[in-house]
């Protein structure tokens, strides 16, 4: 099982602290983070950490560390397909006039 070492665990959360949006905090108590997992990973604090930034910031720092990489690798995957939004009362139009046929 891969687990973050202290190094990159204390990365993560500087890249927490500096992507807060609200001053105090009583969710994470300022710390923007609310605990760890297992792999020594952080959850982010989704009520004072801009989370979009964060995940941009984390996969800056990944890119520069071979053995992070590896392991995010999926953060660097390109969807291979795009998916358009369907609009769901036209489909539903569609779908009446198919069973009213």
């Amino acid at each position: 099982m891969f687990k973050l070492n202290d190094e990159q665990l204390a990365k993560a959360k500087e890249i927490a602290l500096s992507n807060r949006r609200k001053k105090s905090c009583g969710e994470c108590y300022d710390r923007g983070y609310i605990g760890t997992t297992e792999e020594n990973l952080l959850i982010l604090c989704p009520k004072c950490v801009d989370l979009d930034k964060a995940m941009e910031d984390w996969k800056d720092y990944v890119a520069e560390v071979p053995e992070l990489k590896e392991e995010f690798s999926d953060l660097f995957e390109e969807a291979s397909e795009t998916e358009e939004e369907i609009d769901v009362t036209k489909l539903n139009r569609a779908m009446r006039r198919k069973n009213n046929k």
